[in-house]
């Protein structure tokens, strides 16, 4: 739900689509640098949710990755569990209490992305959202970068001493 401005006694219209269209969004976070890895696909499933998988381990097939997962129904089948176990040498899967979603520092980044980058504007149609939901990572990513270089470089000029 979200707050709306308007004049006392003037009703506000708000365009709606008609039919509920909806896109799906797969992530991941890297804690340690704040960058983000999507994709971004009109159905949520495990296989959907396995294809992500299989993108993230192939982008970062030279270090040891660590998942945290909760028990979505997706995120627990067979499909998804021997990927998992197929890659068990450098994938670490943390599988979270169900609903505990204060303990996953992803559902931050999705309440971020729905406060400001995509609520509170009609989109029309699913291609525009797709377009909004992109050049949100984009500008996530461009800030996380600069964060991460401002930290780095106050911390080698000893500005956090």
């Amino acid at each position: 739900m979200t707050k709306v401005w308007t004049l006392r006694g003037v009703r506000s219209v708000i365009p709606a689509a008609g039919t509920n269209q909806r896109l799906c969004v797969y992530g991941a976070l890297n804690y340690r640098s704040g960058q983000s890895h999507y994709m971004v696909h009109p159905k949520k499933n495990a296989q959907q949710f396995t294809e992500f998988l299989r993108q993230l381990v192939e982008v970062n097939s030279e270090r040891r990755l660590v998942l945290v997962l909760d028990n979505a129904s997706y995120h627990c089948t067979r499909a998804v569990r021997q990927l998992l176990e197929d890659h068990a040498d450098h994938v670490l899967v943390i599988w979270l209490p169900r609903y505990s979603p204060e303990l996953n520092l992803i559902e931050g980044l999705w309440g971020y992305l729905k406060r400001s980058a995509l609520n509170n504007y009609f989109y029309g149609n699913v291609e525009s959202l797709e377009k909004a939901i992109h050049e949100a990572f984009t500008e996530l990513r461009q800030r996380c970068l600069w964060m991460l270089l401002q930290f780095r470089e106050g911390f080698v000029d000893g500005f956090f001493q």
